[in-house]
């Protein structure tokens, strides 16, 4: 899976490492990804998302769909509703079968 924030769209980064004579070369910068359980309060559901700090800090102030709104995504892309409405039987229901 691609390191790669699902609500801003950042990911990996290149670029030139500068020494103090010049010299140039290749590095790269990864993006701080951290995977969080989030809770959807209009749809009573938790979302799994995998996420950059920076955009968690912005999901404190915004919400979640506020700020996959403003970064031009879709919650359906991301967090998809799969298991809405399912219930998990109890050891009981199942020997009830």
């Amino acid at each position: 899976m691609a390191r790669r924030c699902v609500v801003t769209g950042r990911g990996t980064a290149y670029g030139n490492a500068v020494s103090h004579s010049h010299r140039k070369t290749r590095r790269i910068w990864k993006v701080n990804i951290v995977k969080k359980n989030i809770f959807l309060e209009d749809e009573n559901r938790w979302v799994s998302v995998k996420l950059s700090t920076r955009a968690l800090r912005t999901l404190r102030k915004k919400g979640l769909k506020a700020a996959i709104k403003d970064n031009g995504g879709s919650l359906a892309s991301i967090a998809p509703k799969k298991y809405v409405g399912l219930v998990k039987k109890t050891p009981k229901q199942k020997a009830l079968k």
